[in-house]
């Protein structure tokens, strides 16, 4: 499903308006249709209900008008409060405004500086309806709107937002002061980026896509929100196939006293469909991996219980016969460690998943000095604080605009980027997958060298770099919903492991 911004959405509709001569009024009558069928699937028959709407002076205010009338048809008891400055009406909310006065309907001007009465009022409804701004808003809401929102948010009844909850902006999800609390959002044409977007999403509710009765050329928007549509992208496997077919993945990670992030990427290898799985880890720490499935390899270790310049000759004869490359899950972040993530970065030019300490290694000069050729088939797993570093920012930065880091990093260097976090973004050079899946579940230890064995194992089986990048984050996103249903607070890593099995059958 293609994602937008509210400035995205406005260019689609002025070419598909020139194109087709669609009129803006009879596209309004669309939108006010599919919002009050919405309202209707959502809520139940609305004869006789007490439904509110906030209506500004724009075009969303005009979409909350026309619904207004429409939902006056059915029945239902229809108070329209007309917030903003009238004259400052767009035409087609003047048109409808005036349908709505020859109509007798309750309509009743807000003073923003007297508040109680619309207070009281709005207590009585059975339904309120946020036609405000849409996606128009960006920046900060003068504090008599903010009081505004904030009193829409506190009364006891389902609240609807038409497009973008007022106060988040529809291209960030930033809320820089307050912003409508919304149970359901009706996404009009296509789904609003803002609206997917921490702290947006938070305020958005159910996010309801509904048609605007025209099509849309978005063939020119790389962004989209991945569901479980993207299982169709594994391959078929033949009944006669045998796991020298699926993937023999090196992973090279661990260090003493973090032989779980070893053994946890290893096992996701396998869970996640790769034919073998060998695990290269310091030798101090072997004996703590017990017999099963794994291959583990013993290797010399440096001083401290990590892999070091001693480590390599080892470590590049194992590289022979592998299908793919996992570094980085709890090897630590020593100068000889990062010695070893590039030299076998360098020697190695198959398809690698990078995450943890391994990103440590990837520094500009470094990154310079790889090849493009190399490095388009490197998916990199940072969470925002690594994000951060790689870009020089922070993980306040990289939270404010996750889709813009993970963009501009990609098309830096040439690789897939998979921005862990809520929600993860998934990047190349030219594409952008929002994944749909996860919750607070995973905010746990070990989930990240999970997300790079699954990775690998995908890349094993001969996806691309990019979809093995966002079907990784969906499956993983997802084993840990089914994990959370006995209770997100205290999951375990290792809890996932048996649900990304019953996601890919």
């Amino acid at each position: 499903m293609r994602v937008v911004t509210g400035a995205e959405m406005r260019d689609l509709e002025k070419k598909a308006f020139a194109n087709l001569g669609l009129s803006s009024l009879v596209v309004m009558e669309n939108a006010g249709s599919r919002i009050v069928e919405v309202l209707k699937a959502e809520f139940g028959p609305l004869e006789a209900k007490r439904v509110h709407i906030l209506a500004g002076p724009g075009n969303n205010g005009g979409d909350g008008l026309v619904a207004a009338r429409q939902l006056l048809t059915l029945g239902a008891r229809v108070k329209v409060y007309l917030v903003g400055d009238q004259k400052r009406s767009t035409k087609e909310n003047q048109s409808n405004l005036a349908v709505l006065q020859k109509l007798g309907a309750d309509l009743t001007p807000v003073d923003l500086k007297q508040l109680n009465k619309l207070r009281i009022s709005l207590s009585f409804a059975d339904l309120i309806v946020d036609a405000i701004f849409g996606t128009g808003f960006s920046g900060k809401l003068e504090e008599d709107l903010a009081d505004l929102v904030n009193l829409v948010s506190d009364v006891q009844c389902p609240v609807v937002a038409i497009d973008c909850p007022t106060g988040i902006n529809s291209a960030t999800g930033e809320v820089a002061t307050a912003a409508v609390k919304a149970d359901l959002t009706i996404n009009l044409g296509l789904l609003k980026l803002g609206c997917l977007l921490y702290p947006g999403r938070a305020y958005a509710g159910k996010n309801v896509v509904v048609d605007l009765g025209f099509p849309l050329d978005a063939q020119g928007i790389a962004r989209e929100l991945l569901g479980p549509e993207a299982l169709s992208w594994l391959p078929q496997r033949q009944p006669w196939s045998h796991k020298g077919d699926h993937g023999h993945t090196l992973v090279v990670a661990g260090s003493v006293g973090y032989a779980g992030a070893a053994s946890l990427c290893a096992q996701a290898v396998l869970r996640g469909g790769g034919g073998m799985v060998t695990a290269a880890v310091p030798e101090s720490i072997y004996n703590r991996f017990p017999p099963d499935e794994v291959i583990v390899v013993p290797v010399p270790e440096a001083e401290g219980g990590t892999l070091g310049e001693g480590s390599l000759e080892k470590l590049q004869g194992l590289l022979a016969g592998k299908d793919v490359l996992a570094i980085g899950p709890g090897l630590g972040r020593s100068r000889q460690v990062i010695k070893v993530v590039q030299t076998l970065l360098r020697t190695w030019d198959g398809p690698a998943v990078i995450d943890a300490d391994g990103l440590i290694a990837l520094s500009t000069e470094f990154l310079r000095s790889v090849p493009a050729s190399k490095r388009q088939r490197w998916v990199i797993t940072p969470h925002p604080g690594e994000m951060g570093r790689l870009n020089a920012s922070d993980a306040a930065a990289v939270n404010g605009d996750r889709v813009g880091a993970a963009s501009s990093y990609a098309q830096q260097w040439g690789l897939v980027v998979v921005l862990k976090g809520a929600p993860t973004i998934t990047a190349d050079p030219e594409r952008v997958y929002i994944n749909s899946t996860g919750s607070h579940a995973l905010a746990t230890a070990g989930t990240g060298d999970i997300l790079t064995g699954l990775t690998a194992a995908l890349l094993g089986q001969g996806l691309d770099p990019l979809r093995a990048g966002a079907l990784a984050a969906f499956v993983h996103g997802r084993a840990g919903d089914l994990a959370g249903e006995k209770g997100q607070r205290g999951l375990k890593a290792s809890d996932c492991l048996a649900f990304i099995q019953q996601i890919l059958q």
